[in-house]
């Protein structure tokens, strides 16, 4: 597995991805996560581009399977990071950089505009790439269909 990192320090998850909607208590009083990659699966097998999954018992948190056939827009989350696992396919990721000609889709969400001064990574099945908040980010896809994962958490300073 190669490993990217965006800008930033890197926020170590609470959440443990791997088989079968379960959660179980812990000494301190907080539950771990265990979701299976069947289950995280069939989230995306009828979506044709996103979908949303709120980590069940973990408020703040949220898994997107994102399966992309074309080039997605610039995107900057201003209080989320973003850890994205590549499941399956080829593509490159622009991260950092400045964006201009933006405009916010809900709280906290930016899309669109054009990017300048980014890095790019090639990225394939098994790679992790994380993008702290604040960092412009877009997803360019090169061939084929491209299915990823993408784990939203609160950014450390939030």
């Amino acid at each position: 597995m190669r490993v990217i990192y965006g800008l930033g320090s890197i926020a170590i998850l609470s959440v443990v991805l791997g088989g079968a909607g379960a959660t179980g208590a812990t000494a301190a009083g907080h539950e771990e996560t265990f979701v299976s990659a069947a289950e995280l699966a069939s989230k995306v097998q009828s979506a044709s581009h996103a979908v949303a999954y709120e980590v069940p018992g973990i408020t703040g948190r949220q898994v997107l399977m994102i399966r992309r056939d074309e080039t997605g827009e610039a995107e900057v989350h201003t209080e989320l990071d973003d850890t994205i696992v590549i499941e399956r396919g080829t593509a490159r990721f622009r991260v950092g950089g400045a964006i201009t000609g933006n405009h916010q889709t809900g709280p906290a969400e930016w899309r669109g505009g054009t990017m300048t001064g980014w890095r790019e990574y090639t990225v394939s099945a098994g790679d992790l790439l994380v993008i702290p908040a604040g960092v412009p980010h877009q997803a360019i896809v090169t061939s084929g269909a491209f299915l990823y994962l993408t784990i939203k958490t609160p950014h450390a300073s939030r």
